[in-house]
């Protein structure tokens, strides 16, 4: 007698595997929140839905959340080797369009960024826009790196990068170039290094070390 019916092993394995635009529907929805946990399953969500979704259902489907640039910014994100490593989590600011933006620095800036905590929750995308000035035009000789002389227009442009950048650290901390709260020690002595002589660096780091060693040794009131 013949079998009239389909078995599930003549379904190709990469279409029973695919879910429907009501699934990705309904969890975009869900992902609501602001954080750095959330922009990363955003992404990952959307690179499942661009995968098993045909291409105007994708469409449609991210339409009603998003537009499409910002979906495609979303699947960088999280396809991003560095970004995406829940490794670096806590040291990530919680926007999606300055994570965009990380996401396009060579990836031995990014690291040391990471690594000296330039990168960290309140970075903005004008502080990632003035990196990668900084690193635009630089060419490899002998494996180092070589920044050609900027020309004065260039130069200006670094210049109010880097004011803006201090303008807006001063505004978020309270007039001071750092936040003794949340910055790390490694963002602190950087500022003070950069705006500072090295004979004052050196004569403040040691006022600091006497006045603690002085605190420690107060005894208790």
């Amino acid at each position: 007698m013949l079998n009239l019916c389909a078995h599930e092993s003549d379904v190709p394995p990469a279409l029973s595997n695919r879910r429907g635009w009501e699934y990705f529907d309904q969890k975009l929805g869900e992902l609501r929140q602001r954080d750095i946990e959330s922009i990363l399953a955003r992404g990952q969500l959307l690179i499942e839905a661009h995968e098993e979704l045909e291409r105007g259902s994708y469409e449609a489907t991210v339409k009603r959340h998003m537009d499409l640039g910002d979906a495609r910014k979303y699947r960088i994100i999280a396809a991003h080797p560095v970004i995406s490593n829940r490794g670096h989590v806590h040291a990530l600011p919680p926007s999606m369009r300055t994570l965009y933006e990380l996401t396009r620095l060579p990836h031995d800036v990014l690291q040391a960024k990471l690594k000296d905590g330039s990168i960290n929750p309140r970075t903005e995308r004008k502080d990632v826009a003035a990196w990668r000035v900084e690193q635009r035009g630089k060419v490899k000789v002998d494996g180092k790196s070589v920044e050609p002389k900027l020309s004065l227009s260039e130069q200006l442009k670094v210049a109010q990068t880097k004011i803006a950048t201090l303008e807006a650290r001063l505004e978020h901390a309270d007039g001071s170039l750092f936040d003794l709260a949340n910055d790390t020690a490694e963002v602190i002595g950087k500022i003070l290094a950069d705006n500072m002589s090295e004979g004052r660096f050196d004569a403040a780091v040691k006022a600091a070390k006497a006045r603690y060693r002085a605190k420690r040794q107060r005894p208790a009131g």
